[in-house]
């Protein structure tokens, strides 16, 4: 797992809440938080909804990266 950052006041005021997987398409920035700390920041690459996961390509290591809303909450911006 890559080093997590923290958030940012500026990103967390801008950014929303995924509820549904549903909800995202190719090209949408996305944050994967878990614990109020920023793991994965990056484009979303694909979905799989009924797996309830996320492949995100990371913007600080260029890593296509699989984020599961069972580990952590997806953050639109």
């Amino acid at each position: 797992m890559p080093v997590a950052s923290a958030h940012s006041p500026s990103t967390k005021a801008r950014a929303k809440r995924v509820r549904s997987i549903r909800s995202l398409r190719r090209g949408d920035i996305v944050e994967a938080r878990s614990g109020g700390t920023i793991y994965f920041h990056g484009e979303v690459q694909d979905t799989a909804p009924g797996l309830s996961t996320v492949w995100i390509r990371d913007e600080s290591t260029g890593q296509r990266t699989a984020a599961s809303m069972d580990d952590f909450t997806l953050w639109k911006l």
